[in-house]
């Protein structure tokens, strides 16, 4: 004659668990910190610094864009100013030629629109 003895089932909690979901979240947040500074810098020249002071609609056809750049006084730089209109549709545009031996440069352009626009910036600026 044979007895059969049931067991309990095991009600141990398991350990092994958190420490996986530890490590996963400290992976992840690991690779958004790396993905925000590959972003934050992507597009840049090292060493050029561009800025749109302020920018100011004075009819239709006319946009007036006050801004400025920092560079290595011994590069050469293209930069690019421009005005959009309600769909960001591009209505002007500039090229500005920053010449070597100047490191600082704020100026004001006068762009004439194709139609009304309804903002401008210095879009960008890189090394010759």
């Amino acid at each position: 004659m044979s007895t059969s003895v049931s067991q309990a089932p095991d009600r141990r909690p398991r350990r092994g668990g958190r420490l996986g979901y530890v490590i996963i979240g400290l992976v992840v947040a690991v690779c958004a910190v790396g993905w925000a500074v590959i972003m934050a810098n992507a597009g840049r020249t090292p060493g050029i610094s561009q800025q749109t002071i302020t920018y100011r609609i004075l009819d239709d056809s006319r946009v007036e864009v006050r801004w400025q750049v920092a560079k290595p006084s011994g590069k050469r730089v293209r930069c690019l100013v421009d005005a959009v209109d309600v769909n960001f549709a591009p209505v002007a545009e500039r090229e500005v030629i920053v010449p070597a031996g100047q490191s600082t440069l704020k100026r004001t352009d006068l762009l004439q629109t194709t139609r009304r626009a309804t903002a401008a910036r210095v879009k960008e600026c890189r090394t010759m």
